[in-house]
């Protein structure tokens, strides 16, 4: 280590520490998922008892990932056989949280915006967009099914 020049050194020692930092906030982040997805649900049951939905999340389901799914969480709906996906439509820059509703047959029932600024916009984004999503989402709904 001794032949190492002090140049060499600062570079292995900066790497080391970016590598460091780069793991530790990959654990925090693959840690704190459980409490993510309930700080999120109590945002959402928020959001749909102010829009005056009288739906309401109760769960989280783990395991619904399956691609090619937008990012998001699945939920249980209270007192129903149907799911409910929370995620993000981007269109122009825009971030719009929603919500769709998943029957237990596999198909979108409805398309909640979650927020007041997301029931503004909602109207504004192409309807071609918002199938593209929906289209996304049965389709990894079906792949979740299939795989069970």
């Amino acid at each position: 280590m001794n032949k190492l020049s002090p140049a060499v050194k600062d570079r292995l020692i900066l790497i080391g520490w970016i590598a460091g930092l780069l793991l530790a906030v990959s654990l925090l982040w693959s840690l704190s998922f459980n409490y993510r997805a309930a700080a999120l649900m109590r945002s959402v049951n928020k959001a749909l008892e102010a829009a005056g939905d009288t739906r309401t999340v109760s769960s989280h389901v783990p395991g619904r990932v399956a691609r090619p799914a937008p990012v998001g969480f699945w939920y249980r709906l209270y007192e129903s056989d149907s799911l409910f996906f929370v995620f993000v439509i981007m269109n122009e820059g825009i971030l719009v949280p929603c919500g769709v509703e998943i029957s237990g047959k596999g198909k979108a029932v409805d398309i909640v915006p979650l927020g007041s600024h997301a029931r503004q916009v909602i109207d504004r984004i192409p309807q071609g967009v918002i199938r593209v999503y929906i289209r996304r989402i049965e389709s990894a709904m079906s792949a979740a099914k299939g795989a069970q």
